[in-house]
């Protein structure tokens, strides 16, 4: 398994290999939505599955024994490329791209997702809601200092979230208590009407607060995500 793993590309190639990675999650992500509506025959779904397998052999030549993990990078910038939701290596993801406030203590996005993400006909499936609330709601503890873990995470269904539509996600920070971090969040229509709702509960891990006082005394959360990804360097297997 992998936790971290250090880049010494200089910026501008970097960005360069970025862009590139990006575009191939593009190109595998309309890949994706065409295998599952395309209707052409069995020979041609044959012959291109064939080229597929061989595009995949040629990128796996050179790549991660397993997961990626956390990417650091010489620009000093930190990256998780994998993630379901937001990594941009990350065919399944969206991606979605989320704006912060820390003054707010909010976060906010739009997404719009098609076919492969279907669960009741013509809409999304409930998981996959669920899933992007995680995620932004996951962002909402390290706005207030206190990056931390999901210890529960409640969804309610307010009504059908359907495809090919411009939806709307935000979430925002309710209460701290400790080192409890309580978020609530919501996907939202053009309208205004909700489809889905969920409040969570962060907690920061004990491995990880001893480390997280003596970074806060030394200079201000860094602006990652989810978490500050210093403080997990090294974290037990069983927690990670």
């Amino acid at each position: 398994m992998t936790d971290v793993t250090r880049s010494e590309i200089d910026t501008s190639e970097l960005r360069r290999e970025e862009l590139s990675y990006e575009e191939l999650a593009n190109a595998v992500r309309e890949l994706i939505d065409a295998t599952v509506r395309t209707k052409i025959g069995a020979d041609d779904v044959n012959d291109l599955t064939a080229q597929i397998r061989a595009a995949s052999a040629k990128l796996l030549a050179d790549a991660h024994p397993a997961n990626v993990g956390l990417l650091l990078c010489a620009d000093g910038r930190r990256r998780s490329p994998s993630n379901p939701v937001s990594g941009r290596r990350n065919a399944f993801a969206p991606p979605l791209k989320v704006k912060r406030d820390k003054d707010e203590l909010r976060a906010w996005s739009t997404f719009n997702l098609g076919a492969a993400y279907e669960g009741p006909l013509g809409h999304i499936h409930g998981g996959v809601l669920a899933m992007l609330l995680d995620q932004i709601l996951g962002m909402i503890p390290a706005l207030v200092g206190l990056p931390g873990m999901t210890a529960y995470l409640n969804v309610t269904y307010r009504r059908p979230s359907p495809l090919f539509a411009d939806l709307n996600i935000e979430a925002k920070v309710d209460r701290t208590e400790g080192w409890k971090t309580f978020a609530t969040g919501r996907i939202f229509d053009a309208e205004g009407r909700t489809t889905a709702e969920a409040e969570a509960l962060f907690i920061v891990p004990k491995f990880a607060r001893e480390r997280l006082e003596r970074r806060q005394k030394q200079d201000p959360m860094s602006d990652d995500g989810e978490y500050e990804p210093n403080i997990w360097f090294n974290a037990p297997k069983n927690l990670m």
